[in-house]
C-alpha cells in the first residue's frame, strides 16, 4: 500500500511444498549457527536482549533465539527503538509489539530524537541514538542482526572513506560498549540470502523500511548499485572482504600493544621519552592510542601529526609541552601526557 511499509506474509511455494533454500542453508542451519555463538560467548542461563527493527533480519534472529531460549534458559527479551524518521515509524512499533505479544517476549519499546543536522549525517546521529537508547535499557548483552552482507557493505564503505585499520576491521562479534553492556552480533557470517531463505522456510512476517531503497544514502547506494557488480564479477565477495577486515583487526591489534610499549602505558599513565628519538609513524600511532583510552574520537591524520610535532621533541628546560583541540588540550610535563578537558561556553 502506498506510503505504508509492506508487511510480506510469504505463503508461496513451490510444487514440493517447500522454498528452495538459498546458498543450501535450512533452516536449522541459521538456528545452529545462532546457538554455537551464543554457547562461544556463554551466554546460557543469561538475560539477553535482541534489537527489533521489525525488518527481516532481526525479525529472524528473534526467532532463533526464541528457539533455543529453553535449551539454553535464556531470559530473553527485545527492544525496538522508534527513531520518528519514516511516516511509518508508529506502525513499525505496533509491528513489534504484536510479534512480541504472540511470542510472550518482553519488549521495550523507546522513541529517541534523532538530531537531522548533525555532522555525523542522518544515519550516523540515527545510529548514536539507538546506541544511546540501548544503554539506557540495561540489558547486559545487546543482539544486532547484521550479517555478512552488511559487514562487506561496512568495510567498502569505511575503505572509500580512507579509514584507518579500525574502520576497515568493520564489525566486530563483540564490543563493551560500556562496562555492563555487550554488543553481540550472532549472524555476521550468515548472507542476506540465508535469511531470507530461513524467514521464507518459517513463514516470518516482517516489516519493509521504504528508505532501504533510497540510494541517496551512502549504504544503499553501495548495496543497490555497487555491490552487484562486484557480486557479478567476484562472487566471494563477501568472504573477501571478511579475510580483509580481519587482517585489519589484527593489524590494528598490533599496532594498540605497540603504542603500550612506546607510551610504557600502566593503564593510567603514559609516558613520551622513548618517543622523541622514535620515527613519526611510530609517535603518531602512539599519539593515536592514548587518545582514544582518553575517550577521545579519533583525529584526523593531519591534527595527529601537528600535535606530535609539538609534543615528541627535546622539551623546553622547565616548560610543559602543549597540543591538542577546541575542547581538550594535551599536556607534557616530566615526560608524562596528560588530557585537560575544556568546557566550552554556552
Amino acid at each position: 500500500m502506498a506510503g505504508l511499509a509492506a508487511i510480506f506474509w510469504l505463503k508461496r511455494r513451490t510444487k514440493s511444498g517447500v522454498w528452495p533454500c538459498l546458498a543450501g542453508v535450512n533452516i536449522n542451519t541459521l538456528t545452529e549457527i545462532v546457538e554455537s555463538f551464543l554457547r562461544r560467548q556463554s551466554l546460557e542461563g543469561k538475560r539477553i536482549c535482541i534489537a527489533l527493527s521489525g525488518g527481516l533480519d532481526s525479525v529472524v534472529l528473534l526467532d532463533a533465539v526464541d528457539q533455543l531460549k529453553s535449551a539454553l534458559r535464556l531470559e530473553l527479551q527485545a527492544i525496538h527503538v522508534n527513531h520518528g524518521l519514516s511516516p511509518d515509524a508508529d506502525s513499525w512499533a505496533t509491528f513489534c509489539v504484536d510479534l512480541c505479544v504472540t511470542r510472550n517476549i518482553a519488549l521495550v519499546t523507546t522513541k529517541v530524537v534523532v538530531d537531522k543536522l548533525s555532522a555525523v549525517g542522518l544515519e550516523g546521529a540515527a545510529r548514536a541514538a539507538r546506541y544511546a537508547a540501548f544503554v539506557e535499557a540495561g540489558a547486559p548483552f545487546i543482539l544486532l542482526a547484521q550479517h555478512a552482507d552488511d559487514q562487506a557493505e561496512t568495510v567498502l564503505h569505511q575503505m572509500l572513506r580512507g579509514t584507518g585499520l579500525k574502520g576497515l576491521a568493520g564489525m566486530g562479534e563483540a564490543r563493551a560498549v560500556s562496562e555492563n553492556q555487550t554488543i553481540l552480533r550472532p549472524l555476521l557470517n550468515v548472507s542476506r540470502a540465508d535469511i531470507t531463505a530461513t524467514a521464507r522456510e518459517r513463514g516470518l512476517k516482517w516489516i519493509e523500511d521504504e528508505s532501504n531503497s533510497d540510494t541517496a544514502f551512502t549504504r544503499n547506494f553501495l548495496r543497490h548499485e555497487i555491490v552487484p557488480l562486484l557480486a557479478a564479477r567476484f562472487p566471494h565477495y563477501r568472504a573477501s572482504l571478511a579475510r580483509a577486515a580481519r587482517h585489519a583487526s589484527e593489524a590494528d591489534a598490533m599496532l594498540e600493544a605497540l603504542a603500550k610499549i612506546d607510551l610504557a602505558w600502566d593503564g593510567i599513565n603514559a609516558f613520551a621519552a622513548a618517543l622523541d628519538a622514535l620515527p613519526q609513524p611510530r609517535q603518531i600511532n602512539a599519539l593515536y592510542h592514548w587518545l582514544i583510552w582518553q575517550g577521545v574520537p579519533a583525529p584526523s591524520q593531519v591534527q595527529l601529526a601537528e600535535w606530535a610535532a609539538q609534543l615528541f621533541r627535546a622539551p623546553p628546560a622547565g616548560k610543559p609541552q602543549l597540543a591538542g583541540g577546541h575542547d581538550f588540550v594535551i599536556r607534557r610535563s616530566d615526560n608524562r601526557l596528560m588530557l585537560k578537558r575544556i568546557r566550552q561556553k554556552q
